[in-house]
């Protein structure tokens, strides 16, 4: 049976999961500062990944999370419906059901954004891999990129995809505190590398931008329990850094995370320098705006660069 897999070997195998049972999270919304309650349930094959906000009632409270959803925004990645119901700060969420490999999922909650839980994934796949995934009686399907496509934003920020028969995710960062400086880090997605090498890595800032956010409104439930802050070359946390590369590895988590609004895995070689969130953003929009950018496969048939392949239906939905 599939479904007594180890529960780290859902990246990979051919068939959609969703988890055996409802998970559920409590904390405080990073940017928002309010308590947030939530519950991911079990979902059937090509669900995909959807949010209903409790708060809101009704079908007009759904948010799929897919990227013909998503809003440009600097400092977290933002969805919203047709009716204008948002919901933000999804990224770490959205990271960790690429990580495990949970493809259907349906996620209540009860405020427009998502808890910052401790500024990482790991509380997630901790909750996650405490109940498990499920097989579902349905293949997955990948979209695989078949040419390069590029995106620009201000002060040198740019990320590229390129075709790849796996994921693989590379980015560099800069920062002049020197606490952070100049990182690399390049990821190959596979069974257990998400748990291994990104879930713990933390969100982080810079304590002189603390203020500045604060006075336009966000970060207001921002603290050390769920962020890295430097200052001047120091690391204002208790005990420093988790691993080496914090900083880099986060923002490739985040990078994760924005990915997979695409609505299923993807198979491509993605380079960023200077990331984030309106940047991943548009990145993934300029590739599904052009067809001929990518294929969909359904897993066990590889793409060997010829014929063309439907868009499954949840996302042919979205992108009408």
């Amino acid at each position: 049976m599939l479904n007594t897999l180890p529960k780290d070997l859902f990246v990979e195998q051919p068939f959609q999961t969703t988890v055996c049972e409802n998970v559920f999270l409590e904390g405080i919304g990073l940017h928002s500062g309010r308590f947030v309650r939530m519950l991911i349930r079990p979902a059937p094959a090509n669900c995909g990944i959807k949010f209903r906000r409790m708060d809101i009632g009704g079908q007009s409270g759904t948010v799929i999370a897919h990227a013909s959803y998503a809003e440009q925004a600097r400092l977290c990645t933002r969805i919203v419906n047709r009716e204008g119901i948002t919901l933000e700060t999804i990224e770490h969420l959205m990271a960790t059901f690429a990580g495990v490999g949970l493809d259907n999922a349906v996620i209540e909650i009860d405020a427009s954004e998502a808890p910052i839980l401790d500024g990482s994934s790991q509380p997630i796949l901790d909750a996650i891999t405490d109940v498990g995934l499920e097989a579902l009686p349905a293949k997955r399907k990948f979209m695989v990129v078949t040419k390069p496509v590029e995106v620009q934003l201000e002060l040198g920020a740019w990320a590229r995809l390129d075709p790849s028969d796996h994921l693989q995710i590379n980015v560099k960062i800069e920062f002049d505190d020197h606490a952070i400086g100049k990182q690399a880090y390049s990821y190959k997605h596979k069974d257990g590398s998400f748990a291994a090498e990104l879930a713990n890595a933390r969100t982080f800032c810079q304590l002189r931008d603390v203020e500045l956010m604060q006075n336009a409104g966000l970060a207001l439930g921002g603290s050390l329990n769920n962020a890295i802050v430097v200052d001047d070359g120091k690391i204002l946390n208790e005990g420093g850094l988790r691993v080496e590369r914090e900083f880099v590895r986060h923002k490739v988590l985040d990078c994760l995370g924005d990915l997979f609004l695409i609505g299923m895995p993807v198979k491509a070689k993605m380079t960023v320098e200077r990331p984030g969130h309106a940047l991943s953003t548009k990145l993934v929009q300029a590739l599904l705006s052009d067809t001929t950018n990518y294929k969909v496969v359904e897993a066990g048939n590889e793409y060997d660069g010829s014929g063309s392949f439907a868009m499954p239906e949840l996302a042919a939905a979205a992108m009408a």
